[in-house]
């Protein structure tokens, strides 16, 4: 065998036998520092959460998964992701900071309305989400049938939810409390005991005009159904 081919040969074996040692040294450098960043020392003790008022700080923490994870390996979007699945939360911000701390910064979702059924009362939000349990003075009141449950995460009509300001505010001297029942959908009550039925209230503007529109004209009514605003069904008051 010629020198030249044994040279080639001692040089290929040199090549692969350093890059088989540097792949170890790769592969043993990732291992010490994964080992290292999972330390107990870089392992999150302490969730600070910020801005919540309707959900308890300790429930946001514990939902966030993060306690005892290393700060290093903490992917911050998807622990928001996991805490907006809250009923109470609408966005969340997660920041995390060396060597063991958290900081979870919420807005939370905004009452707009309390729904009351045999189980108690329920705050719920201009698109119909239930926030949780809870009772807001100034705010619309609708007592619900007791066939329908309310659970906090699940969502009432957002028509409905969105139309109860608007009709509080428009027949504020009129009405005399709110309802909703499966089939009837949303129902005003006014204070001389006459009952409005809305539906779903898909329809709102329509609606109200054809309300406003019998009460501009002075004629006395028990019941009005406009859950179909083109066709109104009017049970009137005898003469």
């Amino acid at each position: 065998m010629s020198r030249r081919r044994r040279a080639r040969r001692a040089v290929v074996r040199g090549v692969v036998t350093g890059q088989f040692l540097a792949a170890l040294l790769v592969v043993a450098g990732a291992v010490l520092l994964v080992g290292f960043l999972g330390g107990p020392q870089y392992q999150v003790r302490t969730v600070v959460v910020r801005g919540n008022q309707l959900a308890f700080a300790e429930e946001v923490a514990r939902e966030s998964g993060v306690l005892g994870r290393s700060v290093f390996l903490i992917d911050t979007q998807d622990v928001a992701r996991r805490i907006v699945s809250h009923p109470a939360i609408a966005q969340a911000t997660v920041r995390a900071f060396y060597p063991d701390t958290v900081v979870i910064d919420v807005v939370e979702r905004v009452p707009a309305s309390v729904w009351a059924n045999e189980s108690g009362t329920w705050l719920v939000d201009g698109e119909g989400r239930v926030i949780g349990a809870g009772d807001l003075p100034g705010l619309p009141h609708v007592q619900v049938a007791s066939s329908l449950s309310l659970v906090p995460g699940q969502r009432v009509p957002p028509s409905v939810a969105d139309a109860l300001a608007e009709v509080t505010r428009r027949y504020a001297g009129r009405l005399g409390g709110l309802a909703y029942r499966p089939g009837d959908g949303l129902v005003l009550v006014f204070v001389g005991g006459e009952r409005i039925l809305l539906g779903d209230a898909e329809r709102l503007a329509e609606q109200l005009a054809v309300l406003d529109a019998l009460l501009a004209e002075g004629r006395g009514f028990l019941h009005l159904d406009l859950r179909d605003p083109d066709r109104p069904v009017l049970w009137q008051i005898a003469p």
